[in-house]
């Protein structure tokens, strides 16, 4: 337990990122390289490889724009190169591309094949891009999800409420399910303070591989500031043990707010 304590330093160091190369969290295969001036992205069902290039707009606005076969992408930036206010796949002469980003205007016909301006959906909200640092922890962090499927954890447990905070609930019927998935873990109970509790590993909270491997695991809690948990799984004996933090700092102090415990009976 004092581990993940004081684990958490590592949460509050800050890491600067000279490369611009940034990768989409939802799959690593994808990224936009701005030192080498080359992209490889998919959106919906649409895939691109090319040269991209950055155009600053005669009104100011900047576009990425990415150059393929037939059909290229423009992207307006936000104030990031990793963040993107909107987006035009086109098909069509490539210098009109160029013209409609510079002048944001085209006086030749280019057919849109997709945009936010037609689809309800933003590209902005689909991608999800980090930077070279985040990318290697993110990796790294997956890799967490590997070594459990190894050791055959991964799965969905049919689960009961043991004890939870020092209270005895062993004698109520408080069931429910505890997935451990690859990203994380997902619990679901009819405990009223239990109702759902998500996580996601952290590689971080996880140095010693042979804990991971024999059931005992930690990661951040989800939609939380500094919350972590800790979850050890003994299957052999039946039994799953969640313990949860949250922690405040004050002065660069860091202080416990909260510790609890949950022990669950493994039913299935």
């Amino acid at each position: 337990m004092k581990n993940l304590i004081f684990s958490i330093l590592f949460f509050l160091t800050t890491f600067n990122s000279w490369s611009q190369k940034y990768y989409d969290l939802n799959d690593f295969e994808y990224f936009i390289d701005f030192n080498n001036m080359y992209a490889s992205l998919k959106f919906q069902d649409y895939e691109i490889k090319g040269e991209i290039e950055d155009i600053i707009s005669h009104y100011g606005n900047r576009y990425t724009v990415i150059k393929g076969d037939s059909i290229h992408w423009l992207l307006e930036q936000s104030e990031n190169k990793n963040k993107y206010r909107s987006y035009l796949i086109l098909k069509g002469d490539y210098k009109e591309v160029q013209k409609l980003a510079k002048w944001e205007f085209s006086g030749k016909k280019l057919e849109v094949l997709a945009s936010d301006k037609i689809y309800s959906n933003y590209f902005r909200d689909y991608f999800n891009f980090i930077d070279e640092d985040e990318y290697y922890r993110y990796k790294a962090d997956r890799q967490i999800g590997e070594y459990l499927s190894e050791a055959n954890l991964i799965g969905e447990y049919k689960i009961k409420v043991y004890r939870d905070n020092g209270i005895n609930y062993n004698n109520l019927n408080i069931k429910g399910t505890l997935e451990i998935n690859k990203k994380g873990i997902l619990i679901k109970t009819n405990l009223p303070t239990l109702t759902k509790f998500s996580g996601y590993y952290d590689s971080r909270l996880n140095t010693n591989i042979n804990f991971v491997k024999s059931g005992t695991f930690a990661g951040v809690i989800e939609d939380q500031d500094r919350a972590l948990f800790s979850l050890n799984l003994d299957v052999k004996k039946k039994t799953a043990t969640l313990v949860y933090l949250e922690v405040n700092l004050n002065n660069k102090v860091i202080e416990l707010d909260t510790l609890n415990t949950t022990t669950f009976i493994i039913e299935d």
